[in-house]
């Protein structure tokens, strides 16, 4: 190489770049800025657990998550549901709450509960991710949505400390579809086997206070400790005309809306026992289970729709005690999430109608199947 050459190539000017020109320069380029409107069609489709993280980020963003048109259009797109498992403790005040994904009971996962030495209460309906929790030696509930860690305490339903330690209740928690509020219902009395009036209260969430409505029809008693079954407005209870749990059983669906009862006849066929019947909800439509049997109302209100969806032949073994408790959950391959007894001892079991076989989880009992969502209780 030529020295002149050598000599150009050394003279050529190196380029630098000045840190605080390249910063000057990204800073002025605008950020991406989306429509309002598209966040929240983002938003509405992503996790509960992402969503409260992301209220952190800036104003904007938590007002949008916060808002109650937002957290309606989030509840109308979700399908991911937890098994929930709490309960409160009066003495410290502690909510205490285990939740896992629903496909764990598919699985062999183990789980530990912290159980309270001594409960008071249990939980009394899951709707729309919010768990309504009785605190019966108080006479209030707790409404408790843990995904968003916020819950509320209603008042007391009744001021009488020793009518309320005394009272034979039921609760039913659901939403109103017409006022667009949820409600909380308690049904009490204070002697179970005699014709008494039943008491019958409601909360509308958001407020103060408890409303006296009308009785239920006259000599009507509900199953003792049964939790109102929500299912589109309504709370529905297996209850029967005459005492000792000796008349004609039907179902008492209350009306959250009108406020207003009406009767509902259980399917007439002769399977159909008074001895072990439990209400739940399966596919949106009511489900009446009898024995190991699993009937369906297929169109709600209307007796003649009523339809045997399965039955659990396995809880017919003959040297076993078998009960079949509750119907949690429908899987999309038609397996059942169900909580049974065997010999007393309470199992949640998934049962496969296809093949006739059942799994016993490693789960324990007083579980409920619910929705993450951001409903909070305090509005």
């Amino acid at each position: 190489m030529s020295t002149s050459n050598k000599n150009n190539r050394q003279k050529r000017p190196r380029i630098r770049r000045n840190p605080n020109l390249v910063t000057k320069e990204i800073n002025n380029d605008p950020l991406p800025n989306l429509p309002i409107d598209l966040v929240a069609q983002i938003f509405c489709r992503l996790p509960v657990k992402l969503l409260v993280q992301l209220r952190c980020m800036c104003k904007s963003w938590n007002s949008l998550i916060s808002d109650r048109s937002f957290t309606r259009k989030h509840l109308s797109l979700s399908t991911t549901r937890r098994l929930h498992y709490a309960k409160y403790i009066n003495k410290p005040c502690e909510l205490i709450h285990n939740s896992y994904p629903l496909d764990s009971v598919l699985t062999n996962m183990s789980t530990k509960f912290k159980e309270p030495l001594v409960t008071l209460n249990s939980v009394y309906g899951c709707c729309d991710g919010i768990l309504c929790i009785a605190v019966k030696r108080k006479g209030f509930v707790v409404l408790w949505n843990p995904f968003i860690r916020k819950f509320k305490e209603s008042p007391p339903f009744e001021t009488s400390c020793e009518i309320v330690n005394k009272v034979y209740d039921t609760y039913g928690f659901g939403y109103d579809r017409v006022s667009g509020n949820y409600k909380v219902v308690v049904l009490y009395y204070s002697e179970p086997n005699l014709p008494t009036v039943t008491t019958v209260k409601i909360h509308t969430m958001g407020t103060d206070f408890w409303k006296t409505i009308p009785n239920f029809p006259n000599g009507t008693h509900v199953f003792d400790e049964q939790t109102g079954t929500h299912l589109r407005g309504t709370l529905n209870w297996i209850a029967y005309t005459e005492i000792r749990q000796q008349g004609p059983l039907f179902i008492a669906s209350f009306d959250l809306g009108r406020e207003s009862y009406r009767k509902l006849l259980p399917p007439d066929h002769e399977e159909i026992s008074q001895l072990y019947l439990s209400l739940a909800v399966l596919r949106d439509c009511l489900c009446l289970i009898s024995g190991h049997h699993i009937w369906i109302m297929k169109e709600y209100g209307i007796q003649d729709s009523w339809t045997k969806l399965f039955s659990v032949s396995y809880m017919q073994h003959p040297t076993k005690c078998y009960v079949l408790n509750k119907a949690l959950y429908i899987f999309e391959d038609d397996r059942l999430l169900l909580e049974t007894q065997e010999d007393w001892k309470t199992k949640l079991v998934v049962y496969d109608p296809k093949n006739d076989t059942f799994k016993v989880t490693r789960f324990k009992n007083y579980l409920n199947v619910c929705l993450d969502t951001l409903i909070s209780p305090c509005s």
